[in-house]
């Protein structure tokens, strides 16, 4: 889960379920299809003025992390998606890779610590020559160094992969060419032999740079500049030992076919992770007792793939009495929850209302939760026009400390 806010212990609050967790269903979670969705992320800055098809805020970035850790996504480094394929092995059930392009120092500045604190790991192709000019130079530069690069590898969180060393158009400052040759795309009457001499040497320079000055012992990734495509790249790549490369067009990967030429989904701020990847589930009534101080009642929830959810307004009824009794509010105008911890509420009369027997197909937020003054991407699907939380999301986010018991098979929440 995210950080836990711990504010206050003064309570213990027993709840367990009384339903079955089988015969749930997760539309989009499960591997048998082999499917992999692949991010593909750029530049991120503080600035939302600054925000463009390439750059998101990181902020965003954070919220997209959550919402991966949130739902139970397993993010996979190319290393890791070699061994999965070359040993046979399936999938995760939720499997994503996340990777960017170019090598910005806002990868390092902004992106490594969400994903350290997340859980979630990503795949970063540089440029060489960019990453030489930053480490080397004083020039101003906006990419990474090989210092910030050979810390984040050393974490785990961080696998390294070629965007080539100098072929992302540097005679046209990195856009695309007017004649549409762009990246390792062939010249106007270029040679085979010619085009292995100058395109196989920059790769062989980019793979060279990256394991000598990283600790990475190999580069298994390839990140065609601007999505473009060349099949006398193909046999380069294979000799060089790269197994994995993506391309910028849009959709699912499927591994088990081939690790080469994957489709990638950009993100933007317009297409957000959480509506890209929003979770269609089976939701099971259920009915949860629950010990407060000694005192016993009875919760409405939802069993959804496995996790009970309950209404954000029944648990603030709950703990109005406690030393973690938190506000519950709803913005109109945004359409947004928002949550105040360690303040008093006051009942609207709708708390644990009972709910409808039947089972329902239900999808998941794609909104945020504004908690304490920032936005928080938790686990909440929106069922009848109520809002269900899972209890550890609404601790995290408020200030109460929640446990699971696997003997007893009960989430112990210290409020």
């Amino acid at each position: 889960m995210g950080i836990v806010l711990i504010k206050r212990v003064a309570a213990i609050i027993t709840l367990f379920s009384m339903v079955s967790l089988s015969t749930l269903g997760t539309a989009g979670a499960a591997s048998a299809n082999n499917s992999l969705t692949i991010l593909m992320y750029h530049d991120l800055t503080n600035d939302p003025g600054q925000t463009n098809s390439m750059t998101i805020t990181a902020d965003r970035f954070r919220l997209d992390m959550e919402f991966l850790q949130e739902f139970g996504f397993t993010p996979l480094l190319p290393a890791e998606l070699v061994a999965i394929t070359q040993s046979k092995q399936q999938l995760p059930a939720k499997p994503v890779m996340i990777t960017f392009d170019d090598g910005y120092h806002s990868n390092y500045e902004y992106a490594y610590p969400v994903l350290q604190s997340t859980g979630m790991k990503a795949t970063i192709s540089v440029i060489g020559h960019n990453i030489h000019l930053a480490t080397t130079t004083d020039a101003p530069s906006n990419s990474l160094t090989w210092e910030e690069i050979a810390e984040m590898v050393s974490s785990g969180v961080v696998e390294i992969g070629s965007h080539t060393y100098n072929l992302h158009n540097p005679q046209y400052d990195g856009y695309n060419a007017p004649n549409g040759i762009n990246g390792v795309m062939r010249l106007s009457g270029e040679s085979a032999k010619a085009y292995r001499l100058r395109v196989g040497s920059d790769l062989q320079t980019s793979i060279q740079l990256i394991t000598q000055h990283t600790g990475q012992q190999k580069v298994l990734y390839f990140s065609y500049p601007f999505g473009a495509y060349d099949s006398w790249m193909q046999p380069l790549l294979n000799e060089n030992g790269i197994l994995v490369s993506t391309l910028t067009k849009t959709g699912k990967a499927n591994p088990a076919a081939s690790l080469h030429q994957m489709p990638r989904y950009r993100i933007t701020m317009q297409q957000s992770v959480s509506s890209l990847l929003r979770q269609t589930s089976v939701a099971i009534p259920a009915i949860a007792n629950v010990s407060v101080n000694g005192n016993t009642t009875i919760l409405p929830a939802y069993q959804i793939d496995g996790n009970n959810y309950v209404r954000v307004r029944d648990v603030a009824m709950l703990l109005k009495d406690t030393q973690s009794s938190f506000d519950v509010q709803w913005n109109q105008n945004v359409k947004q929850v928002e949550l105040k911890s360690f303040s008093p509420y006051t009942p609207t009369g709708k708390e644990n209302k009972p709910m409808s027997g039947e089972r329902r197909t239900v999808q998941s937020l794609t909104d945020p939760t504004f908690a304490d003054g920032s936005l928080h991407m938790v686990a909440a699907y929106n069922i009848d026009g109520h809002t269900y939380y899972k209890l550890r999301s609404l601790g995290d986010l408020c200030g109460f400390l929640v446990a699971w018991d696997g003997i007893s098979q009960t989430v112990m929440v210290t409020a």
